[in-house]
């Protein structure tokens, strides 16, 4: 099966880099580059979700030649939902985010000067302190950085549409940018079996690799194979 795996705000490829190989010789690990960041830094960065998870879609659709499910982190998880409504997942990991019928009820980062914007992106401890202590890398990754959190702020939903593949919501205990009725409300936007898990950790727990998050996402994705009798057992 093949993992494909969407970043957080602002985040790339890198973040995933340490999965591939780590969960199993079933499962290929795919990180999905979006434009804005790494090698796609020339091009303009989505401000609406929808508009990006149809080029999303396209991109992906020749790799969707096998059996497939999707990872996604905070912005991740709300473009995962939203291309996995748009082809045929087994499933869907959704991570530190609310469900996305949900609107956002914290203030909104992506309106912040930019002084302010930059420090709150300290607080969240999303993007390397090596990067935001770079003011030419600031310069240039702010229009991304705003378009991204402009995207996932704004993005919600259409009313009554829901998937219809298992979904597994995950975070970590002491994130403040998901609470447990927002994780719990990703049961709503499935008519497939749903659970969920925390784990030790804020906002971004997946960055310490803990061997029980890689084992659960396994755990997941192997389950997705099994409900769609693709795990053959003795």
């Amino acid at each position: 099966m093949r993992l494909f795996c969407f970043p957080h705000a602002g985040g790339g490829t890198a973040a995933y880099r340490p999965w591939v190989g780590a969960l199993g010789p079933e499962i290929e690990v795919v990180p999905v580059p979006l434009p804005g960041r790494e090698a796609r830094i020339a091009e303009p960065a989505h401000e609406r979700m929808d508009t990006l998870a149809e080029q999303v879609t396209r991109e992906l659709a020749p790799s969707f030649d096998r059996p497939y499910a999707f990872f996604g982190h905070s912005m991740g998880a709300g473009l995962a939902w939203e291309v996995a409504r748009r082809s045929a997942p087994l499933g869907v990991i959704a991570s530190a985010r609310r469900a996305p019928q949900l609107p956002t009820r914290r203030r909104l980062v992506s309106e912040l000067p930019d002084d302010q914007f930059v420090a709150t992106l300290r607080q969240l401890e999303g993007t390397p302190q090596a990067v935001l202590d770079e003011p030419e890398l600031v310069e240039l990754l702010l229009p991304t950085l705003r378009a991204d959190f402009a995207l996932s702020e704004t993005f919600r939903a259409p009313a009554g549409v829901k998937l219809h593949c298992p979904l597994v919501a995950m975070a970590g205990e002491d994130d403040s940018e998901v609470d447990s009725d927002e994780l719990a409300a990703w049961q709503d936007a499935t008519t497939g079996p749903f659970r969920s898990r925390w784990f030790a950790g804020g906002h971004f727990y997946l960055a310490s690799g803990a061997p029980e998050v890689l084992a659960e996402v396994r755990a997941a994705v192997l389950e997705f194979a099994d409900r769609a009798n693709l795990i053959r057992n003795p």
